[in-house]
């Protein structure tokens, strides 16, 4: 029977990737409980209710200053859920990263876009997720069907190279 190395190395891909998002999901389980309590506590100073009582830093800040720091909070949050989709030290990747969460979930859904550059033409990797579930799709629209065991070889090598790091 034939060895068919193309579909190892979607494999190896797919593999990556997925273990990626859900070491991705599982840290944002906190970092989206800071993200929903930081936006409560926005709404709650916004309606200009005293949080003093609840949350004694707040004392020493003027309700502007007070804004400011949860407004600062939001933002941290949201780029921490982000951060955690990218690759370290993958100069040759492009990632584009989206969440959304909707309401009554408890982990926002990712869309991850990871472009790939190699000698043989464009990989692209994405991850979507909802819930638990993740979907990893590979496009390789961007390399000529003949060099398209070469460029995935490539993706491969660069994905070994990165799990070292």
């Amino acid at each position: 029977m034939p060895h068919d190395d193309s579909i190892d190395m979607r494999s190896v891909i797919h593999t990556f990737f997925e273990s990626k998002a859900h070491d991705a999901m599982e840290r944002s389980h906190a970092r989206t409980s800071d993200l929903t309590l930081f936006k409560q506590v926005k709404q709650r100073i916004d309606l200009g209710e005293d949080l003093s009582k609840e949350l004694p830093q707040l004392k020493k800040l003027a309700k502007k200053d007070a804004l400011a720091v949860v407004k600062q909070l939001i933002k941290r949050c949201d780029t921490d859920l982000n951060t955690y989709w990218t690759l370290p030290d993958a100069a040759k990747v492009k990632t584009v990263v989206k969440h959304e969460l909707f309401k009554g979930e408890l982990i926002p859904r990712f869309k991850a876009e990871y472009t790939f550059k190699t000698k043989l033409g464009i990989v692209v990797i994405q991850v979507h997720t909802q819930g638990q579930y993740v979907f990893v799709g590979i496009d390789t629209q961007g390399v000529k069907k003949a060099n398209t065991e070469l460029a995935l070889r490539d993706v491969e090598k660069q994905l070994t190279l990165i799990a070292l790091r």
